[in-house]
C-alpha cells in the first residue's frame, strides 16, 4: 500500500512538472495565443525544399503549433542561434532526420487534420489558404503537390484559387481571431503563414486605404496585433493606430508559431549601479533605432557584425531598442539577447522599449491609448524594461501621461516621425520621470560621425542644465557599433557617454528632482473657458494642497472637479466645471505656498 502511495505521488509530481513546463505563461489580457512547450523539434533547411513544398511545410508547422510545436525552419541569418539555444538551455531534442523530404514532413501532420485547401502560390488565394488553414485544420497545397497529399490520405476541403481575402471575411469571419491579424503581401507568402495558421488570423493584403483593409481592421478588438508590413510605413502605422491596432514589423518573420510557445526568464544581465553627477560635463546617450522590428530581432540582429554580432560591443555604452512583447512572441530569443549583452568597465549594452511601447503605433492617433499603456506596463515588467521610446507626431503632455502613470516606466525618449530630432533635445519632468527628445540624428542626410562629434564638443558642459544632455537617435541601417566608437573617439574631454538607464537617472536627479522643491507651477487653460477649465499642477503631493474658488465679491463658489493623471502620487491635472458665467479666482494653497489664478467663464 505504501509503495502504491509513493508511486502515485511520483506520478502526480511528474505530471505536475510536465504541466508546469508545458503551460505557457502570458500576462493578463495578453493578445498572444499559446499552446504548449515542445520537447522535440524537427529542423528543416529551406534550401532543401521548393517554394510549393515550403508553403505546405509552413502550414504543417502552424497546425502542429496549435497543439505542440514540432517544426523549425533553419534559414541561417540568425535562426541557427535560436535553435541551438533551445537545445542547450531548454532541454529540447533537436532532430534533422526528416530534413530534405516533403514526404517526411507529412508524417508530422496532426491527427485532427484530414483535408487540404487548394491554392496558388503568391497570389490572393495563398493568403486565403493561410487564413483558413487554422480554423479548418487544413493543409495549404498547390497543384504541384495535390497528388502527393491525396496519396497520403488527405481530401480536398476547398478550392480557393479564384477567391480573395474579402471572400474570407464574408463567409468565415466568425472563425477568425479578432486579436491577431496578418498584413502580408502575396509575394511573401512563405513568411508569417505559420503564425497566421497557429492563431487563426486573417492573412491579407490590399492598399492600406482600401475597403478590404477597412473591413479587416474594423473587425479587430482594441489593442489587437498586426503582424507584417505595408508599402508605406507612415500610412500603415497611422491606419492601424486609428483602429487601436498595434503593429509588429515582421513581414520576413518565420518560426514565430514555434518560438512563442516557450517560457524563458527575460531579465537584463547588466550592471545597474546608480551613476554620479560629474560637474563640467556634457552627457550623451546613443540609442540604436528599429528595435521594434521583430524580423530583425529574429534574423540578422544577433549575428551581424554591424550590430549585436559586433566583437566591439562592451567598449562603450550603447542603447538598443527592443519590443517588450518579444517576452511572449519569442521569449527564448529575448532571453538570449539579454545574456549576450556586454557589461564591462568600458561600457555596456542596455535595452529600452522600442516605439511606442509593446507595439509600434502613433500614440496621438490611438483611441485606446490608456488601456494599451496599462497592458504595456505588464510587458515592461515581464521583460525588465523601464524606458519607452515613443515615435509619434505630437510632443504633447496628453500623449505622455498614459505612459508616465505606469509603475514600470522611469522615463520616455521622444522621436518625431517627420524628423527624430525635431524637438532638438527638449525635455520635461513629470515628478521624477523625464521626457527627453532626441537632439541629433546620426543618419544619412542629417549628421555624419564627424559633424555630430563637432557639435557635441561644442555643447554646454553643465549636468544641472537641460542643455547639458544630448540624446542621439542612431539610424541602424546606416550605422553600426563601429560608427559609434568612431564618434566617441572624436569627442573631447568633458563629453560623457552613458547608457539609457544612467542617462534617465542623471536627468531625474540633476534636472527633475530640483524642480520638485522649486516654487509651485500652476497653469489654467483654456482661459477664458466655456465648459470646463484644466489646471496643470506640478510640484506638490496630491494630499498636500487645498483648492477653492471665489467670485469677484470674495464669496466661495461651489464647483465640480475631477483629479486625473497622477504620476507617482503627484497631481498633474485637475478639471473644474459647474460654475456659472463670470470672473473667478482659483486659490491653490499648500503648507508652504499659496497661488491665485484669475479665470473667466462664458457660454
Amino acid at each position: 500500500m505504501l509503495r502504491l502511495i509513493i508511486v502515485s505521488f511520483l506520478f502526480c509530481q511528474i505530471a505536475n512538472d510536465s504541466f508546469a513546463q508545458s503551460f505557457i505563461h502570458r500576462v493578463e489580457n495578453s493578445p498572444y495565443p499559446s499552446s504548449s512547450q515542445s520537447d522535440t523539434l524537427y529542423v528543416f533547411n529551406d534550401d532543401s525544399f521548393t517554394h510549393d513544398e515550403l508553403l505546405l511545410l509552413q502550414s504543417i508547422q502552424g497546425l502542429c503549433a496549435k497543439i505542440e510545436p514540432k517544426i523549425y525552419r533553419d534559414k541561417g541569418s540568425g535562426s541557427s542561434i535560436w535553435i541551438q539555444d533551445l537545445e542547450e538551455n531548454y532541454n529540447v531534442f533537436i532532430s534533422t532526420e526528416l530534413n530534405g523530404s516533403i514526404d517526411s514532413v507529412l508524417t508530422l501532420v496532426p491527427h485532427n487534420v484530414t483535408g487540404y485547401i487548394l491554392c496558388n502560390l503568391n497570389d490572393n488565394s495563398t493568403n486565403v489558404a493561410n487564413s483558413l488553414c487554422g480554423p479548418l485544420n487544413a493543409l495549404a497545397v498547390t497543384t504541384e503537390l495535390q497528388s502527393l497529399v491525396e496519396q497520403s490520405g488527405f481530401a480536398l476541403l476547398l478550392d480557393v484559387r479564384d477567391k480573395d481575402e474579402q471572400w474570407v471575411m464574408d463567409y468565415y469571419s466568425e472563425f477568425l481571431s479578432d486579436e491577431i491579424v496578418t498584413y502580408q503581401r502575396e509575394d511573401k507568402s512563405l513568411f508569417l503563414g505559420d503564425y497566421s495558421i497557429f492563431s487563426s488570423a486573417l492573412h491579407f493584403y490590399d492598399d492600406i486605404h482600401s475597403t478590404t483593409t477597412e473591413n479587416a481592421f474594423s473587425r479587430m478588438a482594441s489593442n489587437s496585433i498586426l503582424y507584417g508590413w505595408g508599402d508605406d510605413e507612415y500610412q500603415t502605422i497611422a491606419k492601424a493606430s486609428a483602429y487601436s491596432i498595434g503593429v509588429h514589423p515582421a513581414d520576413w518573420g518565420f518560426n514565430i508559431s514555434t518560438l512563442t510557445n516557450f517560457n524563458a526568464e527575460t531579465i537584463q544581465q547588466v550592471s545597474t549601479q546608480e551613476p554620479s553627477i560629474e560637474e563640467n560635463t556634457h552627457t550623451v546617450c546613443f540609442l540604436m533605432s528599429d528595435g521594434d522590428n521583430v524580423q530583425w530581432m529574429l534574423n540578422l540582429f544577433a549575428e551581424d557584425s554591424r550590430w549585436f554580432g559586433s566583437e566591439n560591443r562592451g567598449l562603450m555604452d550603447i542603447g538598443w531598442t527592443i519590443p517588450p512583447a518579444l517576452s511572449e512572441i519569442a521569449p527564448t530569443v529575448m532571453s538570449k539577447l539579454y545574456d549576450m549583452a556586454e557589461s564591462t568597465a568600458a561600457g555596456k549594452d542596455y535595452f529600452i522599449a522600442g516605439p511606442s511601447g509593446h507595439t509600434y503605433h502613433f500614440p496621438e492617433l490611438y483611441p485606446a491609448l490608456e488601456s494599451s499603456c496599462d497592458l504595456m506596463n505588464s510587458f515592461l515588467d515581464k521583460s525588465d524594461l523601464s524606458i519607452v521610446n515613443i515615435l509619434g507626431n505630437a510632443y504633447d503632455e496628453s500623449v505622455f501621461h498614459p505612459y508616465l502613470k505606469q509603475e514600470s516606466v522611469d522615463g520616455l525618449f521622444y522621436y518625431d516621425y517627420s524628423n527624430y530630432s525635431k524637438m532638438k533635445g527638449k525635455m520635461d519632468c513629470y515628478a521624477l520621470k523625464p521626457v527627453i527628445s532626441a537632439k541629433y540624428n546620426l543618419w544619412g542626410g542629417f549628421e555624419t560621425c564627424e559633424s555630430l562629434a563637432s557639435k557635441l564638443n561644442n555643447e554646454v558642459k553643465d549636468p544641472h542644465s537641460t542643455d547639458g544632455y544630448s540624446l542621439i537617435a542612431v539610424h541602424a541601417w546606416s550605422n553600426s557599433v563601429d560608427s559609434l566608437l568612431f564618434v566617441r573617439s572624436l569627442l573631447n574631454e568633458g563629453i560623457r557617454v552613458v547608457a539609457p538607464d544612467e542617462f534617465v537617472s542623471l536627468i531625474s536627479e540633476a534636472i527633475c528632482a530640483p524642480q520638485q522643491s522649486e516654487s509651485l507651477l500652476l497653469e489654467a487653460y483654456p482661459n477664458p473657458f466655456s465648459e470646463e477649465i484644466k489646471l496643470r499642477i506640478r510640484g506638490y503631493l496630491a494630499a498636500n494642497f487645498s483648492l477653492y474658488i471665489e467670485d469677484i465679491q470674495g464669496k466661495h463658489v461651489p464647483f465640480e472637479s475631477r483629479q486625473i493623471q497622477t504620476i507617482d502620487g503627484w497631481v498633474s491635472e485637475i478639471y473644474i466645471q459647474g460654475v456659472p458665467n463670470g470672473i473667478y479666482f482659483i486659490h491653490f494653497d499648500s503648507p508652504t505656498e499659496a497661488q491665485v489664478l484669475k479665470v473667466f467663464k462664458y457660454n
